[in-house]
């Protein structure tokens, strides 16, 4: 039964192929049809890897889990990496908040995992409102891969 369970979910995982689907469009009709496919898309779409959404309850939870990463974890690493190569020392101590401050270097020493669907949901209503507002934006003449925009007034 577990087995035929993760056959399920694998198959349900997968992009879907059909006309309607975001992954589709993407790639077959361009960005601005994305974009507004997104924008119309009535649920919201958690990261897949949540616990609430593994169990389904995602739409109904307002709880924050956290749960801290382990140090040796390769997520700990990914993240310090990311972290470290984005530390630029020559930018710290400008502004009020850091006057006085001459670090040369950053050290993560903990990591937090949070799960919030009351603030993933506010996150979500907001992509959407600024996928909406970029799927109406029109093409500017003399960028790279870009066209002009035809109008029923300057083609078809």
């Amino acid at each position: 039964m577990e087995k035929l369970r993760r056959s399920v979910e694998e198959i349900l995982d997968q992009p879907e192929n059909d006309e309607t689907s975001a992954e589709y469009i993407k790639k077959t009709r361009g960005c601005q049809p994305y974009l507004r496919r997104l924008a119309s898309e009535e649920t919201v779409r958690y990261p897949s890897y949540w616990k609430c959404v593994l169990k389904g309850s995602a739409d109904r939870k307002t709880t924050v889990k956290r749960k801290l990463i382990e140090p040796q974890s390769s997520a700990f690493r990914e993240i310090e990496n990311l972290v470290q190569k984005t530390w630029e020392a020559n930018n710290v101590g400008h502004g009020r908040d850091a006057v006085g401050l001459s670090h040369s270097g950053i050290v993560v020493k903990k990591i937090w995992w949070i799960e919030n669907p009351t603030l993933f949901r506010k996150y979500d209503a907001k992509k959407k409102e600024i996928c909406s507002l970029a799927a109406e934006c029109r093409s500017v003449k003399g960028l790279p891969g870009e066209s002009p925009v035809l109008t029923r007034h300057h083609g078809t």
